[in-house]
């Protein structure tokens, strides 16, 4: 008989040794996030990366990889971007976050996929793009998956550098 209050204490014990003060839903702090800039709206002090609209304000530190101080307005369309921010609000897609610092990215390899990235967001073929992800092919040529949000399907785009192309595979599989 004595057994089954110290059982029931003891679940009562590892429940709550289970909960935080954190909690589910509150924002994660101190988040590092690395993405490319494909919309800036300077006006209203934000710019869409990847799937996420970072909100900027007087606060907001912008700087480049090597330590130079740069301005908002030095950020580009393309631009591969480290972001540091205080967790995501919210649950739209695009989701919302508010950065506290931006970490403009210009090595090598970083310029290279801005500048693919950038092509894919000149091409009048698509409109809002929130890319989803990117690699380079053994051919050289950039694979870039994305969503386009005004015609709402994923796209898959190859992108050749050297040619400033943006190439739409076509579905090739027969059908019987």
């Amino acid at each position: 008989m004595k057994k089954q209050p110290v059982l029931f204490m003891l679940c009562v014990f590892f429940l709550l040794s289970g909960c935080n003060a954190s909690g589910v839903g509150k924002p994660q702090q101190d988040e590092d996030f690395i993405g490319f800039a494909t919309d800036i709206d300077i006006s209203n002090n934000k710019v869409l990366i990847n799937d996420i609209w970072f909100s900027f304000d007087k606060q907001t530190t912008f700087h480049s990889d090597k330590k130079k101080s740069l301005h908002r307005e030095d950020l580009k369309i393309g631009q591969k971007v480290k972001v540091k921010y205080d967790g995501v609000k919210g649950e739209s897609f695009p989701a919302s976050a508010a950065a506290r610092q931006f970490i403009l990215l210009t090595d090598e390899q970083s310029e290279k996929e801005g500048d693919a990235v950038e092509l894919v967001v000149n091409d009048p073929r698509f409109s809002q793009v929130v890319v989803q992800s990117m690699e380079k092919n053994p051919t050289g040529m950039y694979s870039l998956r994305f969503k386009d949000l005004a015609l709402n399907r994923d796209v898959h785009v190859l992108i050749s550098i050297e040619d400033k192309r943006v190439i739409v595979p076509i579905n090739t599989s027969a059908k019987e």
